[in-house]
Formats: structure tokens, sequence, C-alpha cells
């Protein structure tokens, strides 16, 4: 690309762009994060009210009608979207103006809005973690992520200080570093871990009955 992705240039046209879905707004589309084949966007427009829907729903099948277009997923709590593509069909500059041109948006800009509040900084930090997970899962063939390598990588922490006995304090003490990875992991899957507890249960009970 000889251009980066949030200054596009939006002049060129094209004879669809005349067949907009939507009003133009005075708005920008936010690109919070980007990797190839993987998009988040941010927009006001996006959050869920009953005029917002028209403009995500313009957005949303402006992507879909994108070739190498593969999911849409919008949390309308903090109007944010994040969106995954080929990137060998489809370039994301593209993608981007695409979806631009037909919700109405004004631009599409890198989403450097410096005054935030707690909750923006929190959501801002959620989704990085999120981001980081969707790439650990796709490394790892959704074999795994972020839940299941910290706890290894704490456990893994644990026996290399057992074995170093390291005085100087650099590594955690192996006990310390073992009780937080069974803590994060327990903590992580406790859905899992609450299912299993109340299957045991159940088989116990229906095995007294009998």
């Amino acid at each position: 690309m000889t251009r980066s992705i949030g200054e596009l240039d939006l002049s060129t046209s094209h004879p669809e762009d005349h067949e907009e879905l939507q009003p133009r707004l005075d708005e920008p589309l936010f690109l919070v994060h980007h990797h190839p084949g993987y998009l988040r966007v941010q927009a006001d427009a996006f959050l869920a009210t009953a005029e917002n829907g028209k403009v995500a729903n313009a957005a949303q099948a402006a992507a879909e009608a994108a070739p190498g277009f593969r999911s849409w997923a919008l949390n309308p709590k903090t109007g944010s979207v994040v969106v995954e593509y080929d990137p060998d069909a489809l370039e994301a500059d593209e993608l981007l103006k695409h979806i631009v041109r037909k919700a109405g948006f004004r631009c599409v800009e890198n989403s450097t809005r410096l005054q935030k509040s707690r909750q923006e900084l929190v959501s801002t930090f959620l989704n990085g973690v999120q981001d980081v997970n969707h790439v650990v899962g796709q490394m790892t063939g959704e074999r795994a992520d972020l839940r299941e390598l910290v706890p290894a990588a704490l456990a893994v922490t644990s026996v290399v200080s057992f074995i170093v006995n390291d005085d100087r304090g650099r590594l955690p003490h192996w006990s310390s570093a073992l009780y937080r990875s069974y803590r994060v992991f327990m903590h992580w899957h406790r859905t899992e871990v609450r299912t299993r507890e109340r299957d045991a249960r159940q088989k116990e009970e229906s095995g007294n009955a009998q």
C-alpha cells in the first residue's frame, strides 16, 4: 500500500459512490487496531440507539458486500466493531473506504483521542487484550489462548525457580508462582470448573440413589 491506514484518500470517485445508503455524518470512523485479516473500528454512530441502527446496518452491508469478507462482530455498548477478512482477496484500506462511503462517515481516522474517561481507558485496554488474545488464538490454531498460556508460563516459572533456587530474588518464589498459576487458571476457567463439579455431584447422587 502506498498510504497508511487511517489516512485514506476518499476523494477518488467511483460509480458506486453515488449509491450511498446513508446521509453524510459529521463523524469519522475510528480505526482502533489492525493486522492483516483483522480490523477493529469504533464510532459513536454504532452505539445502540434506534437512529444508529441504520448506520450500523449500512456499514455491515457494505463490509459483507466486499470480496474476501469473513465476519462482522458489533458491540453496541461501546460502538466497537471487529471485522475479519481475507487479506489475500481484500486490502484493509479498500474495505474501510467502502464502509465509510456506504455508511456516510466523514472519513477514516486513527484512534488518537487524548482525553478519555476512565471507562473509555478500561474499554481500550480490554479491546487490546482481546486483540492480543485473538492473535494468540490464530497462532495456535485456536487450540489455546491467553487463558491457557499465561497459567502455563507461570507454572514453568515455578519449576525454573524451584530448580535454580535463586537467592537474589530475580525470580518469584516457586510456591508463589505456582499458586498464581493455579489461581489464574481457575479464575479464567471457572465456568468449566463449576460445570465439571456439578456433573460430578450429579453422578455421585445418582450412584447413591441406586
